[in-house]
């Protein structure tokens, strides 16, 4: 073979070109493998960070809550209590206070005690035992910072093993002050690392995955999968300590790490707490999608190795093989990115989907937890036990708190689809007048705001609430566009019928439709970031200045009215986002018109949580259904003091026992979401044995088809949380006077 190839030049340019192709087809190979490579790594350091940013952000809260209740509880030591260190001690024989301590422990899973300390570091009062065992705390690392002077925050110690559990604890600790401002005591919340082990066991995380907790020292407070024997210990990395020092956010690879995996893993600093949050996949998981690839171009590469070894031996064959060769590669990495694009749009909306079931569940409880706050602030108003000037603003600051709260749960609940819209005939041009002087105090003087509203545009049918949120969102997104200042100018037209847009997202349904425009004159945006600007948690602002669900909500509230939105922005030009709104009906005109005339709609939903109650006339017997015992208590208390009798239920087995016990029930106020029977289900149930009970469902979800359908019974009515007290006592009254009136939609918006 060597002698026929120096005897023939043209073997020979046939065997160097095969050499030159196959050196190249070998280092193509080589260089497909290791980007691919960098890609898979990549791409799964891109998911360990955004999944660490997530339970960060949880952790976080998690602590926030614990901090707020230790907070509470030290606002709510009565005066007598703080005149001096010997009154707060004797909190020691308050059993009452032992109650009010063990409920709001166990409102919180995370939470393993509240604890009252004497000025003297002795315990005085604590969820574990009444009364108190004697324990000499002062030697433990709060009482040390907070007994000389009152930083005007919660103090975070150290974790350590509890004294009683042997579990190891973090504790959160705030300073009670006399009136001369010397310690009266503290307030002691124990946080229970174990907690989030078990959060993370309850996690669906992909095989080789782990999570853990760490003090920014390098100690492990909490792991999963658990590694018991390595708790407390402390474990540093030079690299991760330098990234974290520089931007709170370190990504490294561990050649060994705690349980002798390689892995690569995502740190992330908890913002206002020395607490660190880990989150790694093993190399070997990570990789493997990689291997297979490789395999499979390997093997790619062989066959191509083999065809220009037989070009050698008859050039016709040699061409037709090689050609064939290239074909097959050709086609099989089409395919392997073709599967892989269709798998990462898959995960993109799996992802989505649980982040949408995730804030409305989040939406769900922070109801409930608004829904006690507001009847609790009810209370205290209306039994007289708040005295002076600033005790009354006091109270009307915590008020202000339950209504941003519930602004904010619409928020969340408008981002997972799953608001419940109160759509009316609106006048935008009017509505988008009103919102002028707003608007004019949130963007500055630097910025010139112009309104054009067209005459005779027909009102859309929208939620105006919901508008008035989604126009302030636009304009912060145009003032955060424009950090010189500029215009912005909102124009109000109509879109007649026929003339629908094709460019708005989603497509226009044929119909008439009314336009508002929000145009700036900033800086604009690049093909690339408009066509991305519209998705959930996606923004071009700096970290924790930006949550990137502006434009999402935006796009919600319009899609669910049934218009669309449409984007134009041109880099240098400026941007301007154009909401389409249907027409209303024409007959919903007069109804509106006249509502608006009377002063008063909804009947009882416009009273507020300061409205006086209606007085009944004589003892009324309610069934009150909740399985959140902190909402429970306070709307009973609510009731009670109206002169109403209460039955009180956990879950719709009990409700159903009393109702077959008790034959005196007037009205039945249950919740929806229960665990094991919903109110939907209880409310058939009851229905079927008692016809004429009038009933109203309290519910902090929306798109629900079942309440849509039960809300147009006779003798039904969906009301949303929170509710003042007054708009629930007057729906009940209604129902009671006439059981055919209390039926409808939500009022508690």
């Amino acid at each position: 073979m060597l002698r026929l190839l120096k005897e023939n030049r043209p073997l020979q340019r046939i065997g160097a070109l095969g050499v030159g192709l196959l050196t190249v087809l070998c280092g193509g190979t080589a260089m497909v493998l290791d980007r691919l490579h960098g890609e898979t790594v990549t791409e799964a350091m891109l998911g360990l960070r955004t999944l660490n940013a997530s339970l960060a952000e949880q952790t976080a809260r998690t602590i926030e809550g614990i901090d707020l209740t230790v907070s509470g509880i030290a606002g709510q030591i009565p005066l007598e209590n703080r005149r001096s260190p010997e009154a707060f001690s004797q909190l020691r024989t308050d059993r009452q206070v032992y109650e009010i301590l063990k409920a709001k422990a166990s409102s919180l899973p995370q939470m393993e005690a509240l604890s009252l300390i004497a000025a003297d570091g002795t315990l005085i009062n604590s969820t574990r035992q009444f009364p108190a065992p004697v324990l000499d705390l002062s030697k433990r690392d709060y009482y040390q910072a907070l007994k000389d002077a009152d930083p005007g925050r919660a103090y975070l110690s150290r974790p350590m093993q509890s004294l009683i559990t042997r579990e190891w604890t973090l504790y959160i600790a705030r300073r009670v002050n006399d009136p001369d401002g010397g310690l009266a005591g503290l307030v002691v919340g124990v946080i229970r690392l174990s907690y989030f082990e078990q959060f993370y066991r309850s996690l669906h995380v992909t095989p080789g995955s782990a999570f853990s907790l760490w003090w920014r020292d390098g100690m492990l407070l909490a792991r999963f999968p658990p590694t018991p024997d390595r708790l407390g210990t402390v474990a540093t990395d030079p690299i991760i300590d330098s990234q974290l020092s520089q931007s709170g956010i370190a990504a490294t690879t561990l050649k060994s790490s705690i349980d002798g995996e390689d892995r690569i893993l995502s740190v992330q600093q908890l913002r206002n707490y020395p607490l660190v949050v880990a989150v790694s996949r093993t190399r070997g998981e990570i990789l493997a999608r990689w291997e297979s690839q490789a395999v499979v171009i390997a093997a790619a590469g062989l066959v191509s190795a083999v065809a220009l070894a037989l070009m050698l031996w008859a050039m016709a064959r040699q061409f037709l093989a090689y050609e064939t060769a290239n074909r097959a590669l050709g086609e099989r990495r089409q395919a392997v990115e073709a599967r892989d694009e269709a798998e990462e749009h898959v995960r993109q909306l799996q992802k989505i989907e649980a982040l949408g079931q995730l804030t409305g569940g989040v939406a769900h409880d922070f109801n409930n937890l608004l829904q006690a706050v507001r009847s609790s602030l009810h209370m205290l108003e209306a039994g007289g036990e708040l005295r002076g000037a600033e005790s009354r603003r006091a109270l009307e600051v915590a008020s202000q708190a339950v209504d941003r709260g519930a602004t904010l749960t619409q928020h969340l609940l408008a981002f997972a689809r799953r608001q419940r819209l109160a759509p009316a005939p609106v006048d935008l041009g009017a509505q988008v007048a009103g919102m002028a002087t707003l608007l004019e105090r949130t963007l500055g003087g630097a910025i010139r705001i112009r309104i054009d509203r067209d005459a005779d545009v027909p009102p859309a049918l929208v939620d105006p609430h919901q508008f008035d949120i989604a126009l302030l969102n636009l304009a912060i997104n145009a003032r955060d566009a424009m950090p010189d200042g500029g215009t912005l100018t909102i124009t109000v037209t109509s879109l007649p019928v026929g003339m629908a847009c094709k460019e708005a997202s989603p497509a226009l349904a044929p119909g008439g439709y009314a336009a508002v425009t929000v145009r700036d004159s900033g800086a604009g945006m690049p093909p690339d970031v408009l066509a991305r600007a519209c998705e959930p948690f996606f923004t071009t602002k700096p970290v924790g200045q930006g949550s990137g669900l502006g434009l999402s909500m935006v796009h919600g509230l319009t899609a669910q009215s049934g218009g669309g939105i449409r984007l134009e922005s041109h880099p240098g030009l400026g941007t301007a986002v154009t909401l389409y709104l249907p027409h209303a009906p024409a007959e919903s005109l007069p109804e509106i018109r006249s509502e608006s005339r009377a002063g008063a709609p909804g009947g009882p939903a416009a009273s507020t949580g300061t409205d006086p109650l209606p007085v009944p006339s004589a003892a009324l017997r309610i069934l009150l259904v909740e399985d959140d015992a902190l909402v429970r208590m306070a709307n009973a208390a609510v009731l009670d003091e109206a002169g109403l009798m209460v039955s009180e239920a956990a879950s719709g087995e009990e409700a159903l026992a009393l109702l077959e016990a008790d034959e005196g029930i007037g009205v039945l106020v249950t919740d929806f979401a229960m665990p094991g029977m919903t109110g939907a289900d209880l409310t058939r149930l009851v229905r079927r044995r008692c016809p004429g009970l009038p009933v109203l469902i309290v519910t902090g979800y929306a798109e629900k088809a079942v309440l849509q359908d039960l809300g147009r019974e006779p003798g039904i009515r969906i009301l949303s949380k929170p509710i003042p007290p007054s708009a629930l006592i007057g729906h009940i009254m209604t129902a009671l006077r006439d059981p055919r009136a209390a039926m409808g939609a939500d009022i508690g918006r």
